[in-house]
């Protein structure tokens, strides 16, 4: 794409052109008035030969004066080139003496009287001599009629040597004053408009750059500083904006954090209500029976085989009730693990793989609800010194992503976590076989309040905050790949041993 000129080249290109124009005019302008000066000096010459000649004419009418006449203005004014008295019918005086007595041109008197007895003028350019000529014709009267015409033919090379200097002079005068005025308005211009335009655009870019923001000063012209007036009362407004949105944006984060923690009490509690459930209904079933027992055992009617029976139901029961207190107290215990990692954001150290096992249990009862199947894979022997509860509600938030966006109500998705160490960082690859994302959403998926589910009460979130933890929680990477139709994957990278 070509370069597009700056405010100040266009200001001096356009100002050039003018002064251009402007000297051009100028120059034509004198050229024309000092060529008619030129002619008009020429006219009043031969209209003082004219009147000259008319006079001696009227006098005497001797042809031999007014040749004499005619030699004596020659040898006067080396300009004048020829000099013809035309009569009627033919040339009566000449300079050239060959023409003397040849007939006079026969449309000459007409042309004359066509001109209303004005001196006739014609400038001769191309001769073949190379010298510039002025051909002047005027009527000769007496009695103030026209009985003829004297015609002066004179070298204009003087006049037209001094209009050419006369025109070098100017163009001269006119390109230096030109060039001195392009040098002081460049001077200008840069001084009054361009640098407090060059300040203003530093001040934007400092903005765009999230620098710390030096007001600009207003020391221009009145119509500079009323803009960087305004745009300094812009700066600070949308500073003062900018800051309500962060702190709007991290009060939504912080809800829909506790929001999620809620949901995960929720579930947890519902999910531990049965097996507390079953062990209440077998120990009351064990109590019933050590009840009946003990009746027989009062009343000497108990057998063996009633003993037998007693102690297989307090075999089974006592054995239904430990499993389903131990399965009380894994949930219990990864959700007191993940909410208290989630609640505190310590950095500790941990194994992965385990920890992502915690963190399905915690989310047990939301995958129950699906047909999914979660598989986690990787060394098994991978420790990290890290934020725990970024990795968790990572996990919980992608997983809940999938299950919201990537499969229908009824499908049987696949949803696999991969975990591997890559030197010091560690590679987590999470990856489901749903319905895909569009360039588009891929583009924008972790923009804050993007959400292609806005309908169903999708807050535009949940990825933002996961961004926002795998970049500055675990102080590492994270990218998005998918295509419609193919699933999504995303690759998170961050060091195994967090610094602080």
């Amino acid at each position: 794409m070509p370069r597009k000129l700056s405010l100040q080249n266009r200001i001096l290109i356009l100002v050039t052109t003018v002064t251009i124009l402007l000297m051009s005019v100028i120059v034509w302008f004198d050229s024309y008035s000092l060529q008619k000066s030129v002619e008009e000096t020429y006219v009043s010459q031969l209209d003082g030969m004219t009147i000259a000649i008319n006079g001696r004419y009227e006098e005497s009418h001797s042809m031999q004066d007014v040749q004499q006449i005619f030699d004596y203005i020659q040898y006067k004014n080396a300009n004048v080139l020829k000099l013809t008295l035309y009569g009627q019918e033919e040339i009566y005086a000449s300079t050239d003496r060959e023409i003397v007595g040849q007939a006079s041109p026969p449309d000459l008197l007409t042309r004359i009287h066509n001109a209303d007895n004005e001196t006739l003028i014609s400038h001769i350019r191309n001769d073949a001599d190379g010298i510039p000529k002025d051909l002047l014709t005027a009527p000769l009267k007496e009695d103030g009629v026209t009985i003829g015409a004297i015609e002066l033919l004179v070298n204009t090379s003087e006049s037209a040597d001094l209009i050419r200097d006369r025109v070098r002079f100017i163009i001269g005068v006119g390109l230096a004053i030109a060039v001195l005025l392009l040098i002081t308005l460049a001077y200008i211009i840069r001084r009054l408009l361009i640098r407090p335009l060059l300040k203003i655009r530093e001040a934007a870019i400092t903005v765009k750059k999230g620098s710390t923001y030096k007001e600009i000063p207003l020391d221009s012209s009145h119509e500079i500083n009323e803009v960087a007036s305004a745009f300094n009362e812009m700066v600070y407004n949308l500073e003062g904006r900018i800051k309500e949105l962060q702190l709007a944006q991290k009060q939504l984060v912080e809800s829909e954090k506790m929001v999620a923690l809620g949901n995960l009490v929720a579930g947890v509690s519902h999910e531990i209500n049965t097996p507390i459930g079953i062990g209440v209904t077998a120990a009351s079933y064990m109590d019933e029976k050590s009840r009946a027992f003990q009746t027989l055992f009062q009343d000497s009617k108990m057998k063996r085989t009633d003993l037998e029976d007693y102690l297989r139901t307090v075999r089974e029961t006592t054995g239904m009730i430990q499993t389903n207190l131990f399965r009380a107290s894994e949930l219990i215990r990864s959700f007191k693990q993940v909410a208290v990692d989630r609640s505190i954001e310590t950095k500790r150290s941990f194994g992965i793989k385990e920890y992502i096992q915690e963190v399905l249990i915690s989310l047990k009862p939301n995958l129950k609800k699906t047909k999914h199947e979660v598989t986690v894979s990787g060394d098994d022997g991978i420790i990290l010194f890290s934020d725990p509860g970024a990795i968790s509600q990572i996990i919980t938030n992608l997983i809940m992503n999938s299950i919201i966006h990537a499969f229908g109500p009824e499908e049987e998705g696949r949803i696999s976590i991969h975990i591997f160490a890559q030197y010091t960082d560690l590679v987590l690859h999470y990856s489901d076989n749903g319905k895909g994302m569009s360039e588009s959403v891929v583009e924008q998926i972790f923009n804050p309040f993007f959400t292609t589910n806005r309908g169903g009460g999708g807050t535009g979130l949940g990825m933002h905050i996961v961004y926002n933890l795998a970049t500055q929680s675990l102080n590492g990477t994270i990218r998005c790949e998918s295509t419609l139709g193919s699933g999504t994957h995303f690759i998170i990278q961050f060091p195994m041993m967090s610094e602080g």
